[in-house]
């Protein structure tokens, strides 16, 4: 995992100067971690992962990346710092400077433009940030989980007062009418720079709130429901932010050591999920061709179903051992075929 976290630094540390100059390198990243342990020949099932299938004929495919994770938090924990002693156990903070952190501090960039989306909070949210002295807390990235970027922290005020109603697609028009209007009345009495009401940028914030707040969001069915809260909160994170840097971490894979079919739905709803991801940005003319989208799985699974009919974790088997990396986007070398050997 080592080779890893440099790649992804040369990439988006570069100046934005160099990257217009070369257009060889994106301007964003989009690093989506399937955690829970996924075994790399079912993230590259052609029919259960359509979307990876996609992502690996325009992409690129690195093979047999080897990691000796001994659970997936501390897998997650190698993925975003490079290092394998940087996780001292589960649920604690990273000892090494995190890519979110370099990326802040190499790009000095102010918050709002990385973004770390957990499929689950508290403890889980540890590996955003490190212990190291010389980064931490302070160079960290943004967060969302949970009810998502918008409604983790509305959560209280709207158990109060209930959510609203779906916006419908057809209201969007009069009110973009109406917030011009506004804007030529505001304007009389404030200056016109940095005056929101009627922009784009307004509306654009606006239909990421109400779709992230409505009660439609309550409704969160299917076999990865923590994870399809993740997918939607980085949707918004996406749309609203455009960060230079996007980390999303999945977990509901850890189904699998119960059973080989919850396993199997999970990474099929995924994949879904992802399609939306991808779709969010094809549609945004900012990231459209300029986004370098990522996944890698956090470990792999035993090669044989346990007992139960579930897949543990635990053996020595290229299964478990070795994991599948797949980028979609500028930054890379088009090339037929797939990187060989060990990583």
């Amino acid at each position: 995992m080592r080779r890893f976290l440099p790649v992804l630094l040369l990439l988006v540390c570069v100046p934005s100067a160099d990257v217009a100059a070369n257009g060889a390198r994106p301007d964003h990243v989009v690093l989506v971690i399937f955690g829970g342990g996924v075994r790399a020949k079912d993230l590259l099932d052609p029919d259960r992962m359509p979307t990876i299938a996609a992502m690996v004929k325009a992409g690129r495919v690195v093979d047999a990346v080897r990691t000796d994770a001994a659970h997936a938090y501390d897998g997650a924990g190698r993925i975003l710092t490079g290092r394998s002693d940087s996780i001292p156990g589960p649920a604690t903070h990273p000892t090494a400077p995190t890519l979110m952190e370099y990326v802040r501090v190499g790009r000095a960039l102010p918050r709002e433009k990385v973004w770390f989306v957990s499929y689950d909070g508290e403890d889980q949210l540890d590996l955003a940030v490190s212990t190291d002295p010389g980064h931490g807390a302070v160079v960290g990235p943004s967060i969302a989980t949970g009810m998502g970027a918008f409604g983790e922290p509305l959560a209280a005020f709207l158990e109060r007062t209930g959510r609203p109603d779906p916006v419908p697609e057809s209201a969007w028009p009069h009110q973009r009418r109406l917030r011009g209007l506004n804007r030529s009345v505001v304007e009389l009495a404030l200056p016109s720079s940095g005056v929101e009401v009627g922009t784009a940028r307004a509306e654009r914030v606006e239909r990421a709130l109400l779709e992230e707040i409505d009660r439609r969001s309550l409704l969160v069915r299917g076999p990865n429901p923590r994870d399809e809260r993740a997918w939607r909160a980085a949707r918004t994170v996406v749309r609203v932010h455009r960060p230079v840097l996007t980390v999303i971490r999945l977990g509901e894979a850890e189904r699998a050591s119960g059973s080989v079919r919850d396993y199997e739905r999970v990474l099929a709803a995924n994949d879904g999920g992802l399609a939306r991801l991808r779709a969010t940005i094809a549609a945004d003319d900012v990231l459209r061709d300029r986004t370098l989208l990522c996944v890698v799985a956090d470990m792999g699974r035993n090669a044989e179903p346990n007992a139960r009919g579930g897949l543990d974790a635990n053996d020595d088997s290229k299964d478990h051992r070795e994991v599948v990396f797949v980028a979609e986007g500028p930054g890379f070398r088009r090339k037929r075929g797939r990187l060989k050997g060990p990583r």
